[in-house]
């Protein structure tokens, strides 16, 4: 019973398909739509001619100008024709001429005035030119051969009028020197000097060369004197001393033995003395030399800095100061015999430096009673710990808090 289904199923499928295929086989085949053919390139082909010659430029008609009144006629100049440009055709000579010449374009000034153009270059003659340059001045002369500079006699006597500058200023410059180191100066220069220190008094604190403060530098200094002494023995510089000064308390008790054990504490003590004593008075930290021109009555005529201190504002305020320092002073007297003032007849020529330096000096008169804490602690120091004056009586005690910059005037050479 199976079997016979599955027979007839298989009969009814091929039926179907021969169905199909009979439907398939009569109907025609249809044909795609083709594709539109493609497109070829266009070739275009350019024929470049030449461009026809330029007409030449036409004369202006002179009927515009015919109406004005005419100058006498004159003949013109004959035109500069330009290089680009070719000339104009020739007009045959048969044909008489109708119109009278024009005048040129300077004797009408209306009309030379339409034809210029404003430019801000300056106007050029017609033609290949360019701006004249500015001629540069002789920088020197030229030397050719048989030159009378030449010859051996004038080179000598050139050279030897060189050298004899040279050493002509070398010779003035000692002299001036040696005057100054040996007392053959006139007073008028103590003047100077002491009103050049009295004008410089309260300047301000200017910094120096030195980059560290005052209580590394004096620090310092301990330390390499401690150094010093414990390689050596000496304390301080070693500078030679000079002879007519008296021995401080330090070097009389440098020069006892050394063995001496009861003076090490006092030695100690007179070393700090002598540290503090450097640090209140250092060295001059700014040097500045000025070269001063005078009149024969004592005006100041110019200040030059001859040598630098490195600070500029401090070289700025001792050349400010000269002025009014001079200004107060008398003329200088006549010369007296055997003190020289100066050699030369039109003015004074001097040479200064001024020194300035920080110090920790103050005198006693000037202290006020909140200083009596400060002056009662450093009085521990005893004497070491400031300074006698001789000349003026004036007790000095070195006061930290207060520092002061100082300035110093020295003479150094009269011409």
């Amino acid at each position: 019973m199976r079997s016979r289904r599955l027979g007839w199923a298989g009969l009814i499928s091929l039926l179907i398909h021969a169905a199909l295929l009979a439907l398939l086989w009569g109907r025609e085949p249809e044909h795609p739509v083709s594709t539109p053919p493609g497109s070829h390139p266009i070739e275009v082909e350019l024929d470049f001619s030449p461009p026809p010659p330029a007409a030449p430029p036409l004369s202006p008609p002179p009927t515009a100008r015919a109406e004005r009144p005419r100058s006498p006629p004159r003949t013109p100049p004959v035109p500069r024709a330009p290089p680009v440009r070719p000339p104009p055709p020739e007009r045959p000579s048969s044909e008489p001429s109708t119109t009278e010449p024009s005048p040129p374009l300077e004797l009408d000034a209306p009309l030379a005035a339409e034809a210029r153009r404003p430019s801000l270059l300056p106007s050029l003659p017609p033609g290949d030119w360019s701006l004249p340059l500015p001629e540069e001045k002789p920088r020197g002369r030229t030397i050719r051969p048989g030159d009378p500079s030449l010859s051996p006699e004038t080179l000598a006597a050139e050279e030897h009028a060189r050298v004899s500058a040279r050493v002509r200023s070398f010779t003035e410059d000692d002299l001036a020197a040696r005057r100054v180191e040996n007392g053959l100066v006139d007073p008028y220069f103590s003047e100077v000097r002491e009103s050049l220190e009295k004008q410089l008094e309260g300047a301000p604190l200017f910094k120096g060369k030195t980059s560290t403060s005052k209580l590394q530098q004096f620090a310092q200094t301990y330390l390499k004197d401690a150094e010093r002494y414990g390689h050596s023995g000496l304390v301080g510089k070693n500078q030679k001393r000079d002879a007519h000064k008296p021995l401080t308390p330090l070097e009389k008790l440098e020069s006892l033995p050394v063995e001496n054990k009861a003076l090490e504490g006092m030695r100690g003590f007179l070393r700090l003395g002598d540290a503090l004593q450097q640090h209140a008075e250092p060295e001059p930290q700014l040097v500045v030399i000025l070269e001063l021109q005078q009149a024969p009555d004592g005006q100041l005529r110019s200040v030059q800095v001859v040598e630098p201190s490195g600070d500029k504002a401090f070289d700025k305020y001792v050349s400010e100061a000269m002025p009014p320092a001079l200004a107060r002073l008398a003329p200088p007297p006549s010369k007296t015999p055997g003190v020289h003032l100066g050699t030369h007849s039109n003015g004074i020529r001097t040479l200064w430096s001024v020194e300035g330096r920080v110090v920790h000096l103050k005198q006693v008169s000037e202290m006020k009673e909140k200083d009596a804490a400060y002056a009662a602690a450093m009085a521990s120091l005893g004497a070491l710990a400031g300074r006698f004056d001789e000349t003026t009586g004036e007790v000095q005690v070195i006061d930290l808090l207060d520092p002061k910059f100082r300035c110093r005037a020295r003479l150094l050479r009269v011409w």
